[in-house]
Formats: C-alpha cells, structure tokens, sequence
C-alpha cells in the first residue's frame, strides 16, 4: 500500500475516532440545539474566536467544543491564530456550524452528508433577454406561478435556519426580476454568502455599483467564447459578446467582487478554450470556470454538439497544464477533474463546487469527503416557483417549498438520498477508484441513461458506453 494511502486512511480513522465516535456526536448534538435562533454550538466559536463578551459560565459552557475544534486544528496542522481569523467571519462560522451538525446526526461518512447544503442555486426568474441554445432552464418569459416578494423572504429565512452557507441566483437573468436587490441585500443581511450568475449583457456600472451595496461577493458571466461571432451565436443574439465583455470590465473594477468567467464547453467552442482562459486574465477575473455541457433543456436540441470523452479528456488536461503554470484560477463542474490532477500530483485538490489548488496530503483527504458531483449531497436548486431540484441540471422534482418545509425536502427525498450513495453507482462508475473523489456527473448520467445511478458517458473511462449511446441517438 502506498504511503499517500496509509496517510489517507491514518487521518480518516483520526476524524472518525476524534470527532465520529458517539461521545463527541452526543456532545455536538446537544451544543447544536438552537433556543431563540442560535445554540451553544454558535455561541462556543464566537468564544473560540474572541467574538463578544466571555465569561466563567460561557467559558465552561463552550469548553467541549473548543477542545473538539483543537483537536480538529491539530490533526490538520491548521495555525491558531490564522484559524480564528477565518472564523470570525459569519459565513465560515456558518460552514463550520454546518459541518459540525452534520458529524453529530450522521457521523463521518464518504461521501460526507450534510444536514443541509452548504450552496443553493435558485432559478430566480425564468425571463431572459438572450436565446441561448445551451440553457439548462429554456429561459424566455416568466412562468405564470413564480413566487412572490414575501414567499421569496420566507424561502431564504428557511435557508439561514437551517445553516446554508451559500446563495447563488441564476436564471433565466435574475437582474431582470424587479425585486432582485431587495431580495438579495435581504439574503446578505443574513449572513448568506451570496452570488449572481448573469450573461453580463446587464452589467452597467450603475448596477455593478448596487450589487456590491446590496451585499452580492461573487459574480459568474457567462462568456462562450473569444470570438465575438461564435459567442452571439451561442447566445442568439447580436452584439451579445460586447455587451457581455462591457458588463466584465464594469465587474471587475469592484474590489468587493470575486468576477469569474464561465464558459459551456462544447465541439463548437472547443477551440475556443486556451483563448477563453487567457481572455479571462486579460480582463482582469480571478477565475475560468469550464461548465459541462448537459443536454437538458433548449440543450436537447444540441446534444450532437457535447464533447467526445476524449475531447473531455484533453479539456481536462488543459485545465491541469493551466492551473499549474499559474495565472487566473481554472475550475470545471466535469466531476472528472479531480481524477486528472489526482493522477498528476498529489497536491492539488480539485473539488467541483469548492474550487482547485495547491494543498498538502492531509487536505487532499477532504476529496474523499467533499469531492465529486454534489448534486443533492452538498448543493441543490430551487425553480423560479419554488419546486425543489438536486441541480440546475437535473428536472428531478423532489419537493415544493409552497407546501413543504425545506429540511424536510433535503432530508426526506427519495431521490436525495439516492444521489448520496456512491456505493448504488452503475457500471464503470461504480468499479472506478477514483468513485468517492468523482463519482461521474449524475446530471449527464440521468440525461444520457435516465437512470442518476448511471455512467457518466463523458468520461474517458466510460468511452464504450459513450459509443453504445451516441450509436442508440443517431441509429
């Protein structure tokens, strides 16, 4: 056995005995019990991190877990001080409040399960003002039953209850919804970590101005290509390319937003890529982000246009070369990435909705945790009238936020817990050993085979299940 494995399995069995084991999940389920909105569980990390007033009662009550977070600390060689830095900010606090409630109801597991998401993808508006041939959503006009201003306040007041981290509008083109700012300064105040997904055709500086007052961090725009020309086309409409390109520049002059370039990569704009990635930096983003191509949606009509597993794997290896030489920051939503730098280098980590980089031995084991398609594991959407999805990308209906409680939807879906299981994969996936860092996209794998459990056609690995389909559309 390898000795990267060895420590793999030393720092999984140090976790689960330290943190998993009944005595500490007794003692994390009791600080988590929240009375007049908070708990224990709250109070303790603001004590651990110098936040308010301390005294005797509060220090002997945040004593347990203040000892379970020093152990925690030490086990990955996390500095003190740098630690409770990072924790005085309300999202963090947030995350690790998320984490820690997860381990006290369900213990450490790979995949890990979380007693709500850590990221919410809300189609906020089906409206639209471009005509993309690829969009998940089929985006024109609004549907006649989308949700109104109050069930939309309620929606998020049920997120922060149950410790969302993160809030991510999309669309359709949510900066045409007229109460789009009210509703995400509201989901900011909370203390969510909020961000927009928008085609940037938008974007004006008096709008970039008020995504910044109203609290949004992280802005996606959506940008298909280099060149103009095949970008518009994409788009389906004209001058969508300086429109977008204008709604970048106008983004990234704000220090208080993270601006990252996202791009649906298919075998129109495969050779579009390296351009893309170095557009990107020349632009002044901090990140390339490489979509999947799902065929769902207007992406039906397209699905001649998805990329050979091979293809797949040269994007990939490109990503890799790119995100080693340095420059603007690449990440995929290809589940597939992580085998590909895995493979190369045991220091980078690449965790499709956390990001990609450099770290040691010790954090390349939250891969086995955290990594792979984390639809229904660690994200879901919400549909513009509030029925809940596990991914934009997959029209599975789990749940209706206008007659159901969101924890109960994410706790007891069928479907959910389906996508939680690794070990219920099919063919190939289910064989491969990279399964608890990849686990195939389960959107592509519904929307090739119609079965979530399925193969991920996409992967160079699944390149004879790849031909059985392509030969089954086109026979």
């Amino acid at each position: 056995m390898a000795r990267e494995n060895i420590d793999d399995i030393s720092i999984f069995l140090a976790v689960e005995c330290s943190l998993g084991n009944p005595l500490s999940r007794f003692i994390i389920n009791r600080l988590s019990k929240k009375k007049n909105g908070t708990s224990i569980l709250e109070e303790s990390l603001k004590y651990y991190c110098g936040i308010g007033e301390s005294s005797f009662i509060k220090k002997l009550k945040t004593a347990p877990l203040c000892t379970l977070l020093g152990i925690g600390r030490k086990m990955f060689g996390a500095d003190k001080e740098a630690m409770r830095e990072y924790f005085s900010d309300p999202v963090a606090r947030r995350g690790l409040i998320n984490v820690m409630r997860s381990i006290g109801k369900y213990g450490v597991k790979r995949p890990f399960r979380l007693v709500a998401p850590f990221l919410v993808v809300w189609n906020y508006i089906s409206a639209c003002n471009l005509r993309c041939q690829h969009c998940y959503q089929g985006a024109a006009k609004p549907l006649p039953d989308e949700l109104d201003l109050d069930e939309k306040l309620d929606v998020i007041d049920q997120l922060v209850k149950n410790d969302v981290v993160a809030l991510a509008f999309s669309g359709g083109e949510p900066l045409m919804a007229p109460d789009f700012f009210e509703v995400a300064s509201y989901a900011s105040g909370k203390n969510l970590y909020v961000s927009l997904a928008t085609n940037g055709t938008l974007l004006t500086e008096e709008v970039a101005d008020r995504l910044v007052e109203c609290g949004v961090k992280y802005l996606e725009i959506s940008l298909d290509a280099a060149t103009p020309k095949v970008h518009d086309c994409f788009r389906g409409a004209s001058g969508a390319w300086n429109r977008t390109v204008d709604g970048i520049k106008n983004a990234v002059s704000h220090d208080e937003l993270f601006v990252c370039i996202a791009s649906t990569i298919t075998g129109r704009n495969f050779k579009e890529l390296e351009a893309l990635i170095d557009l990107a930096g020349e632009l002044g983003t901090k990140r390339f982000l490489a979509f999947n191509f799902i065929p769902t949606g207007n992406a039906v009509n397209i699905r001649e246009a998805d990329l050979t597993p091979a293809m797949r794997e040269e994007l990939l290896e490109t990503l890799y070369r790119r995100l080693k030489s340095g420059g603007v920051e690449v990440m995929t939503t290809a589940p597939q990435f992580s085998r590909v730098c895995m493979s190369k280098s045991k220091d980078i980590i690449a965790a499709a909705h956390f990001g990609t980089g450099e770290a040691g031995n010790k954090m390349s084991t939250l891969a086995g945790f955290i990594g792979g398609c984390g639809a229904g594991r660690l994200y879901c959407a919400i549909q513009p009238n509030g029925i809940v999805t596990p991914c934009v990308y997959m029209p599975i209906e789990v749940g209706d936020l206008r007659t159901e409680n969101f924890a109960d939807i994410w706790e007891k879906s069928d479907t959910l817990k389906a996508l939680r299981r690794r070990d219920k994969l099919i063919g190939n996936c289910s064989k491969c050993d990279f399964k608890n860092v990849c686990g195939g996209c389960r959107a592509r794998a519904y929307a090739y085979t119609g079965n979530i459990n399925g193969c991920d056609p996409g992967c160079i690995r699944n390149s004879a299940a790849y031909e059985k389909i392509r030969n089954s559309h086109t026979g």
